[in-house]
C-alpha cells in the first residue's frame, strides 16, 4: 500500500476569541479531506466542507461506537465516550428512543417554560441593575439562567449546580491531567447514581424520574444518559454567553434587533451558525468499510473528524459566510449536528437563546461592554471556547 499524505498538526493554531481558524478555509479550498494528527490518539482525516461533514455524520458506514475499539483521535487526554454520543444502532436507537419519549412525557413542562424562563431572566437582570454596573452577564445571568432551566427540567436541586460545572470542565478540558479527569468522572457518577436511586424511591414530575423508571436501559447507560444531560446544561450557558458577546461587539446588529424584534428568530439561527460550537472537531467517526468522501478514500478502520465550525463557514453553502446576517435564508447550519446524533434539545436551546437575548435587550437596551474587547477573558483550555467574564455597563437614568 502506498504511504498516505503526511499528517499536519491539529488544531492548526491557538484559538483567538470566537474566530474560526483560517486553516479550515484553506482545507476547503484544497478540497477533499485533510490528514491530521490530533494531540491524542490515532491520526485522522479532517472533514471541513458542509457536504463532507453531513456525509460522515449521516452515513451508517461511519461508526461512533467503533471509537471505543481504537485509540480515538481527540483533543482531550481521555476519550470522549458518553452514552448516546458514543453509540450506534441498535443501542443508540434504544437509548435515544427512551430519551425522546421522556422528553415528550415532560413536553408540557418544556412548552410552558417560556414564561418561567422570562421571569427568571428578568429577576437576574433586575438584580444586576439594582447592584449597578458593571454586571457580569456570564456569572450573573447566562449561567444561572441555563442551569436553572436544566435543573427545573431534570429535577435537580439548584444548589447542586456545581455538579454541572465540574462535569463540563472535566469533559471539555484539554489540559487537565487524565488522573484528575478520572477522579472528577468518578464523583459525577456517584452523584448520578444517588440521584437515580432517590428518584426510584421518590419519583417526581421530572425528566430524571421518567428515566429512572425505565427498564430498557442498563444502570450504566442510565447514568451516562443523565450525565449527558448535565453536560447539555452547561453547554447552553456557553452558547448564551458567546452569543451575547457577539452582539455586544457588533453594535450595528444590536441596534438592528432593538429596532426590529421580529428579527430575533433569524438572529438566533444565524448566531447558532456563526458562533463556533464546539471550537474544533470532536467525536471521531471510524469507517466500517472503505468509503470515498469528497474525493478522498477513507480506508476501513480509519477515523474522520467532522469540523462543524468549518462546515458552518462553507462558502459553497453560505454566501459571505464570515458575515453575520440575520436575514440569511435558508440557513442549513450544523450547530446541532446531523443524522442520528442530531441534538434532541435543539428546541430548548433556541428558546433559551431567544429569551436571553430578548430580555437583555428589553431590560438593558443601552448595554455595552464595560471593558475593552481585548480585556474580555476566555477559557483557552477547552474544546468549547468560552467567555469567562462578560462585564457590561449602561447609562444609569436618575
Amino acid at each position: 500500500m502506498e504511504p498516505g499524505p503526511r499528517a499536519v498538526r491539529y488544531p492548526f493554531a491557538d484559538p483567538v476569541r470566537l474566530e474560526v481558524d483560517d486553516g479550515y478555509r484553506q482545507c476547503r479550498e484544497r478540497g477533499g479531506l485533510t490528514r491530521v494528527a490530533a494531540p491524542f490518539g490515532d491520526q485522522a482525516w479532517l472533514a471541513t466542507t458542509h457536504a463532507d461533514i453531513r456525509l460522515v455524520l449521516g452515513d451508517p458506514r461511519f461508526s461512533r461506537a467503533a471509537a471505543a475499539r481504537h485509540d480515538e483521535a481527540r483533543l482531550t487526554p481521555l476519550p470522549l465516550q458518553a452514552s448516546l454520543l458514543g453509540a450506534d444502532p441498535p443501542d443508540h436507537t434504544r437509548m435515544r428512543g427512551l430519551l425522546a419519549s421522556a422528553l415528550r412525557f415532560t413536553g408540557p413542562r418544556v412548552a410552558a417554560m417560556r414564561p418561567s424562563l422570562e421571569r427568571t431572566a428578568d429577576a437576574l437582570l433586575a438584580g444586576g441593575v439594582d447592584a449597578g454596573p458593571p454586571f457580569d452577564l456570564a456569572e450573573g445571568f447566562t449561567t444561572p439562567l441555563s442551569v436553572s432551566a436544566a435543573c427545573d427540567l431534570m429535577g435537580v436541586p439548584l444548589g447542586d449546580q456545581e455538579v454541572f460545572r465540574e462535569w463540563f470542565e472535566s469533559f471539555a478540558s484539554t489540559e487537565l491531567p487524565a488522573a484528575e479527569v478520572e477522579e472528577r468522572v468518578a464523583r459525577i457518577s456517584r452523584y448520578t447514581r444517588d440521584l437515580l436511586a432517590d428518584r426510584r424511591a421518590r419519583p417526581r414530575d421530572d425528566l430524571v424520574s421518567v428515566l429512572a423508571g425505565s427498564r430498557s436501559l442498563t444502570e450504566r447507560e442510565l447514568v451516562e444518559v443523565v450525565e449527558d444531560l448535565f453536560l447539555a446544561g452547561d453547554n447552553v450557558a456557553t452558547q448564551l454567553t458567546n452569543a451575547l458577546y457577539v452582539l455586544l461587539t457588533s453594535p450595528e446588529h444590536w441596534q438592528a434587533l432593538l429596532r426590529d424584534p421580529g428579527l430575533l428568530p433569524g438572529a438566533v439561527e444565524e448566531l447558532l451558525r456563526f458562533v463556533p460550537f464546539p471550537s474544533h472537531a470532536t467525536f471521531a467517526r471510524y469507517a466500517l468499510e472503505d468509503v470515498r468522501v469528497g474525493g478522498s478514500l477513507v480506508r476501513a478502520g480509519e477515523a474522520v473528524l467532522p469540523a462543524l465550525p468549518s462546515g458552518n463557514r462553507d462558502e459553497s453553502v453560505f454566501a459571505d459566510p464570515d458575515r453575520l446576517d440575520f436575514h440569511r435564508s435558508p440557513n442549513p447550519h450544523l450547530a446541532f449536528g446531523h443524522g442520528r446524533h442530531h441534538c434532541l434539545g435543539s428546541k430548548l436551546v433556541r428558546e433559551l437563546l431567544a429569551v436571553a437575548i430578548g430580555r437583555v435587550q428589553h431590560r438593558l437596551p443601552g448595554a455595552r461592554l464595560a471593558v475593552p474587547v481585548e480585556d474580555v477573558r476566555w477559557r483557552a483550555d477547552m474544546l468549547i471556547r468560552r467567555v469567562v467574564r462578560l462585564p457590561v455597563t449602561w447609562s444609569v437614568v436618575r
